[in-house]
């Protein structure tokens, strides 16, 4: 078995199935080594290669999840749920939010469970108030990476589901 294989075998019998959000990333990493060194040891492989593997991964993972919330965003924009400029916005801060926790992810491995937690309850209420005041209904916030699309029952992220707005 040559090493692409061997790295891509090792990680799917890791179980990285899904794409892996700030939180997840810290609490499966609760000491110092990283999922690469932990691969590149366990099978003595290249710890550069095993983290190129991992990344493209993630990356690929995430261009795949992107284009399924811009479908469904997409489908509400047809239902009349939303307008295009919400979804153009929605689609907008979601990226930014992913170049942020890409930006963060090391920090955030350094932070203690309760310092995470803080963190993203705080990028939580950020994302909240900024659905606020762009009118973006709460149930198309979903940048945590762990749903499955926007619109009740949807993406919402890794922490509680944030609640639909007020009927005005």
């Amino acid at each position: 078995m040559n090493k692409k294989k061997m790295i891509a075998a090792a990680i799917a019998s890791l179980g990285i199935a899904s794409v892996v959000g700030v939180g997840t990333v810290a609490a499966q990493e609760a000491n110092s080594t990283s999922l690469a060194d932990r691969i590149a040891t366990e099978f003595n492989l290249n710890k550069k290669d095993v983290q190129k593997v991992i990344d493209e991964d993630r990356d690929a993972r995430h261009e795949e999840m992107q284009k399924k919330v811009e479908e469904r965003l997409q489908e509400a924009v047809d239902a009349g749920k939303l307008t295009v400029e919400q979804k153009d916005k929605i689609i907008a801060k979601m990226e930014e939010v992913h170049e942020k926790r890409e930006a963060q992810r090391e920090e955030m491995q350094n932070m203690t469970r309760d310092e995470r937690r803080a963190a993203m309850q705080a990028q939580r209420e950020e994302l909240q108030q900024w659905a606020k005041d762009n009118n973006i209904p709460t149930d198309y916030m979903m940048f945590g990476g762990r749903g499955h699309g926007p619109g009740p029952g949807g993406m919402r992220g890794n922490g509680p589901a944030m609640e639909a707005p007020d009927a005005n």
